[in-house]
């Protein structure tokens, strides 16, 4: 796949931006690379299956009525640093004058 310079220009056009000539070329050329190397990642084998189909909007194979991996299994407060009435909490940015650490910004 390449990008053509119509290509560029619909681009430009939905990002509003103004593109010269060769401001629309220098583009086209770092679609392309882009592009080509999409396809070199694409044409990768995989080292296992179902690996190649990452980013593919493929989902791996499962049994019917098999559940798939919960991605909450653990609770955040089971492995956030610092977890109080139900926040994350974190140090307040330097910018803000407070260097107390984590407990100065729930």
């Amino acid at each position: 796949m390449t990008a053509s310079r119509e290509d560029i220009d619909r681009t430009a056009e939905l990002a509003r931006l103004r593109v010269s000539e060769a401001e629309a070329e220098e583009l086209r050329r770092v679609f392309n690379a882009i592009l080509d190397y999409v396809d070199t990642l694409g044409a990768l084998a995989p080292n296992e299956p179902g690996a190649g189909d990452a980013g593919r909007g493929r989902t791996p194979e499962r049994a019917p009525g098999e559940r798939g991996p919960d991605p909450l299994t653990a609770l955040p407060a089971e492995y956030a640093p610092e977890f109080k009435d139900g926040l994350f909490v974190v140090p307040s940015p330097p910018s803000l004058g407070d260097h107390g650490g984590a407990t100065s910004s729930p």
